[in-house]
């Protein structure tokens, strides 16, 4: 025994010994001996306002927005979005043979590798991480053979010529002289909401002793905004200067100094139509949090807890997966209201709103009636796992997919500006989270039935078959405590595993099809305010009027099918794929007056 214990404290004081050396080997480098980019605090600059397409957006937001037209989804060197703006901006020479520009269709990758290749075939290594990454150079797209492909996919108006634009978009954003005058920080001295803002680039030289500069900067104006304290400009643009130059010598120390006092400044200009700088810090700190779109993994353990206590009808996990799922829905709750008061509207003017907004209106609703009605029938559980599966798919969809869901907040398209906006819009985005919540119990019901489940539904529809359940659960409560055998068998009959996952596919199915046709009425009136016409057969119109159909053929079916769990689910699987075709391949590939939603 004493020897056991010898060898056990011996074995504890060298596990002990490797973490001691573990912990100082891995010991943080001292602040002086990181690279410059680790060095560099920037986040000062989330206090500063850009004014950009119309609205005005943290620094940080704005920096993220315009480095995805270079970049798109990728960084560079683990760089932060906005420390490449200003390398972009302050060292532009250096990114002349960078891998930075991202060219999204592989067919173009494929074919500027292949004209890369015939100019120099020594560049074999670096044009496979190309076609892996996508990050190409300027260098690279300079070589004659690929600007010879290039124009000629330029000219390909079906397959290419939207990549080619984007190629372009990305040139032109990369240059310093784009970016300079994009920096829009100056307000307007009248202190108009309406106007533009002036960029740094018009009063950076305000102050300087013209002997110092180059010839060509000697030609940008050297005078300040009139109205606006020019003692403050003068200062701003020395703090600039001392700014640029410190980055370019590399002198960290130098350029967290300037940070502050520019970021300190900005909003001393005109202070009466400044944004709150509570507002542009939450701005930075969603964006660089990635939209708070991880919390796709809460869901996933919700998802994971809730299908074994609905497999192994294990109560204990069932309980588990419903407080995931609480804390995933408080996420998500906090994601979307955070954004509606980052954006000042109701966060449903773009794809990324649309999809994120229609899995919380979703979630919503599934949280609501499983703490409600729901936890006390043998319903409870199933709801919610259907919401936890689509919203995890809509998050994993706004993180995965960055670029087909971009994330940047702007204005709403005038067109949008209208009171049947808020009506139609979110009854249709409801009602398409419930035709997917709908299919996933759908799926579950087909795999009870391959697995040799009998033919089971629930016999008087969905929102029947959960009140059934509600006075049989009440009715088995008060047979335990002498009740009849009539409320059992009740409960005994609303509880078989078919009748249940038939039962929330018809409630779910029920809902999305009154909401849906309601949208759908809504949408024509909408149309005719904003178009002159309530139907255009336009290609979004037209299939969600195809899915609308779908699932009126379910109902007509159901009433006159034998085996009507089957033809349910496949029915309600099908509307769903009819529904995800048309918020994809319309809104991506076919183009039409909805291709902005």
């Amino acid at each position: 025994m004493r020897n056991n214990s010898q060898r056990l404290l011996s074995a504890c004081c060298s596990v002990l010994l490797l973490a001691v050396v573990a912990l100082l080997t891995c010991a943080p480098a001292h602040a002086d001996d990181l690279p410059f980019a680790q060095q560099v605090d920037l986040t000062p600059l989330d206090r500063v306002a850009v004014f950009s397409e119309g609205r005005l957006k943290s620094f940080s937001s704005f920096a993220n927005q315009q480095m995805q037209f270079v970049t798109g989804p990728r960084t560079i060197g683990g760089q932060g979005s906005d420390f490449t703006y200003f390398d972009l901006l302050f060292r532009g020479n250096a990114y002349e043979d960078a891998d930075v520009i991202y060219v999204k269709n592989r067919e173009v990758r494929a074919r500027i590798s292949e004209a890369a290749l015939r100019a120099d075939p020594a560049l074999t290594e670096r044009l496979r991480a190309f076609e892996a990454s996508g990050l190409v150079s300027q260098k690279i797209l300079n070589l004659p053979p690929v600007r010879t492909e290039l124009q000629a996919m330029e000219g390909d108006l079906i397959r290419t010529a939207k990549e080619m634009d984007a190629i372009k978009g990305a040139l032109s954003v990369k240059d310093p002289s784009f970016l300079l005058g994009s920096l829009r920080v100056i307000p307007p001295a009248d202190g108009s909401l309406d106007k533009p803002w002036v960029s740094i680039g018009d009063i950076m030289l305000l102050g300087a002793d013209p002997a110092t500069l180059p010839a060509a900067a000697r030609e940008r104006p050297m005078n300040a905004v009139p109205g606006i304290d020019e003692a403050k400009q003068r200062q701003l643009a020395a703090d600039w200067r001392g700014f640029v130059m410190a980055w370019q010598q590399g002198d960290a120390t130098a350029v967290n100094t300037r940070v502050k006092a520019i970021a300190t400044l900005l909003p001393t200009l005109v202070p009466s139509i400044y944004p709150p700088a509570e507002r542009l810090e939450w701005e930075g700190w969603y964006f660089r949090n990635g939209n708070l779109s991880r919390s796709w993994l809460v869901f996933l353990g919700a998802i994971v807890f809730l299908l074994l206590g609905l497999v192994y009808r294990w109560k204990r996990a069932t309980q588990i997966g419903m407080g995931v799922f609480a804390v995933a829905f408080l996420l998500q709750t906090f994601a979307v209201m955070l954004r509606w008061y980052i954006s000042g509207r109701w966060p449903n003017s773009n794809m990324f709103e649309a999809v994120t907004t229609a899995a919380w209106m979703g979630t919503a609703v599934a949280f609501i009636a499983e703490v409600t009605f729901l936890r006390r029938t043998a319903m409870h559980g199933v709801v919610a796992l259907g919401a936890c599966v689509t919203s995890m798919v809509a998050l994993m969809a706004a993180h995965f997919l960055p670029v087909q869901l971009n994330s940047n907040i702007s204005n709403m398209m005038p067109v949008l500006h209208d009171v049947w906006l808020y009506i139609h819009t979110n009854v249709i985005i409801f009602s398409y989270a419930l035709i997917f919540m709908s299919s996933i119990s759908a799926f579950c019901y087909l795999v009870w039935r391959m697995r040799g489940g009998g033919l089971a539904f629930a016999r008087v529809g969905g929102a029947g078959q959960a009140m059934e359940m509600m006075a049989a659960g009440s009715g088995a409560a008060g047979a335990a405590s002498g009740g009849g055998a009539a409320s059992k068998t009740a409960h005994h009959r609303a509880t078989g595993v078919g009748e249940v996952f038939d039962g929330v596919t018809m409630l779910l199915t029920e809902l999305s099809f009154v909401m849906l046709w309601a949208g759908i009425v809504m949408g024509a009136i909408w149309a005719d305010h904003s178009w002159g016409r309530p139907w255009g057969w336009d290609p979004k119109e037209v299939f969600a009027l195809n899915t609308f159909i779908i699932f009126a053929l379910l109902i007509h079916v159901r009433w006159k099918v034998r085996d009507k769990g089957l033809w349910t689910a496949i029915l309600a699987v099908a509307g769903a794929a009819v529904m995800l075709f048309n918020w994809i391949v319309i809104n991506f590939v076919i183009s039409g007056l909805h291709s902005y939603a």
